[in-house]
């Protein structure tokens, strides 16, 4: 299996780091269709890297889907699960992280199954993109992503300087973001 053991996923500025146990190294973007059974198939490469390991399945940002490896699943769901419940944006992210979250399986043509509501989230049908995200899997309505890419380009073409510093070492990982938060406050 391909594994990376301790590896850093996400840190909050302030934060204690989270380390996930296992990453997939799922990389790489595929086109697929989804049939009227709402199923899904994977692509081989990221067929062999998660082999029999259990899938979680949520809601994720800008209307996507995201599949997590479960052994990569607990430390963010762990991470999340310590928000405060009682604030709007403990419950908000608790909700919507865990109150959609179901466990999938590959079917034995190396397909999942996407639940009705998911798919309704993710505004799939036909044609849909599924991408590696390093540690988990995105799925995305295949025109929404197109547009998507198009914005994307822009803000990676104008962010790249800072990116290629954070990726060199010249940068901390604090320090891109809390440039990212002012320019994006700037920017409101």
């Amino acid at each position: 299996m391909d594994r990376t053991e301790g590896t850093l996923v996400g840190n909050a500025a302030g934060a204690a780091p989270v380390v996930s146990p296992f990453v997939k190294k799922l990389i790489g973007s595929f086109e697929r269709n989804i049939d009227s059974k709402n199923r899904i198939g994977l692509p081989h490469q990221f067929r062999v890297k998660l082999e029999n390991s259990p899938l979680i399945l949520i809601r994720w940002v800008k209307r996507s889907l995201a599949i997590f490896p479960e052994e990569n699943w607990y430390p963010f769901a762990d991470t999340i699960g310590r928000l405060e419940l009682y604030t709007d944006i403990g419950l908000t992210v608790r909700h919507q992280m865990f109150a959609h979250a179901c466990e999938v399986s590959l079917d034995k043509e190396g397909r999942i199954i996407i639940p009705p509501d998911m798919v309704n989230y993710a505004r799939l049908d036909g044609k849909v993109m599924v991408l590696g995200d390093w540690d988990k899997i995105t799925v995305w309505n295949g025109t929404y992503y197109k547009d998507q890419v198009a914005v994307d380009d822009v803000t990676l073409s104008e962010r790249f300087p800072e990116v290629w510093q954070l990726a060199q070492g010249r940068k901390s990982l604090e320090a891109f973001e809390a440039e990212q938060s002012a320019a994006q406050k700037k920017a409101e």
